[in-house]
């Protein structure tokens, strides 16, 4: 079992349309958990499968969530928890975390983007299924 001793820690989830991801991160943004899970359709099922997962491991910790993805608008207003657009996420992440990146690409399950980081942000993003791409 991992200590989450009443501190408080940071859950974000990621829900698309074939995987949920979900990372826990302490204060110091050092990653305490993660998990990265096909769900088979059975969105609701994997998502609470998880979070019991995220409860059994910090029993006593407390967490601010945010949520992104396809699949998470819905479960956002259902939960009252913030929403962060994925492409936002991973520009504001990776802008942190690799400074210098000029170019994110991301392969999803749904669809595919490119997006520019240099002289602001600029997004491409395929019309049709990733699985052509």
């Amino acid at each position: 079992m991992i200590t989450g001793t009443e501190r408080l820690l940071y859950l974000g989830i990621d829900v698309g349309s074939t995987t949920v991801k979900a990372v826990v991160i302490d204060d110091k943004e050092n990653v305490l958990f993660s998990t990265y899970q096909r769900h088979m359709s059975e969105v609701r099922k994997k998502i609470i499968s998880i979070l019991n997962e995220i409860i059994e491991n910090f029993p006593a910790a407390r967490f601010k969530i945010s949520l992104t993805g396809s699949g998470a608008l819905s479960l956002c207003t259902k939960l009252n928890v913030p929403f962060v657009q994925e492409v936002i996420a991973s520009s504001l992440s990776i802008k942190k975390q690799i400074p210098d990146a000029d170019v994110i690409i991301e392969l999803g399950g749904e669809d595919a983007k490119l997006t520019f980081l240099t002289s602001g942000t600029d997004l491409r993003m395929n019309e049709t299924c990733a699985g052509g791409t």
